[in-house]
């Protein structure tokens, strides 16, 4: 590969775990096809065993790059996402999270500062409360992915608000799961209101790294967002069996 002022050769796209306190980190480097195309990518993670929660920043800012390509693509066609900051509607949807997408969360809760920590808690308590009078609680706690459609749409109807909902924006929006960082629309905005395949435009993106991490974490399975603090409260996460390139380069095959 070439190098000087005529290499025009795209640089790579970071990805790392950020700060963490571990003094192991290794960077390599991945090729992806996405839509025909290669796409390098530099990766940073823990040369050492690690948990998958570790990495989860690298899946993040993998999502979020898809979505931010996907976004660039739609406006080259003369399409644009209707999301918004203030428009709430799809933080009402049941969000599936993986095992540890749901400790990290909880993680991310018990480092809020008072009274902001007691006041996430209550909106988790209470969206359990609303939804267990509804008659939807008792389906997500056994949650199977047949009829997730189903169970999705009568947890749209219930109107639970996501915990992290404040003043119609994601209050954690750095740190949100994968599936909201890749579910972006082209269709009206209203429209979310009241979703159904015919309104809902779906921007498609080159890749899924939500299903990955799920498909990766499937003895477990996927639960809702909505019971990520009590899940991380009863389930402890599992003993690290994998180094950090061990679980980006499965994760990777995946997508």
């Amino acid at each position: 590969m070439g190098s000087g002022d005529n290499d025009t050769t795209p640089a790579a796209v970071r990805l790392t775990v950020g700060e963490v306190d571990r003094d192991d980190l290794v960077t390599g480097q991945v090729v992806l096809v996405l839509g025909g195309e290669p796409v390098r990518f530099e990766l940073t993670a823990p040369a050492g065993v690690a948990t998958v929660q570790e990495v989860l920043p690298v899946l993040q800012g993998l999502s979020s790059f898809l979505a931010e390509r996907a976004e660039a693509k739609a406006r080259g066609e003369g399409s644009a996402v209707s999301c918004h900051a203030g428009c709430g509607a799809c933080c009402r949807q049941l969000v599936p999270i993986s095992p540890s997408e749901a400790h990290a969360l909880a993680h991310l809760v018990e480092a809020m500062p008072e009274p902001r920590r007691s006041r996430v808690r209550q909106r988790f308590e209470g969206a359990l409360e609303a939804l267990d009078k509804g008659g939807v609680l008792d389906r997500l706690v056994v949650a199977r992915e047949e009829g997730r459609s189903e169970l999705a749409m009568d947890y749209f109807r219930s109107g639970v608000a996501c915990p992290f909902l404040e003043a119609e924006s994601c209050s954690i929006h750095p740190d949100r799961p994968l599936s909201c960082r890749e579910y972006l629309v082209t269709s009206p905005a209203e429209n979310c209101r009241t979703p159904s395949a015919e309104t809902i435009q779906l921007l498609k993106l080159d890749g899924d790294p939500s299903t990955a991490l799920l498909k990766a974490e499937a003895s477990i399975g996927w639960l809702a967002l909505v019971l990520a603090l009590r899940f991380a409260e009863l389930a402890p996460p599992e003993a690290p069996a994998q180094t950090g390139p061990e679980i980006l380069g499965d994760l990777f095959r995946r997508l």
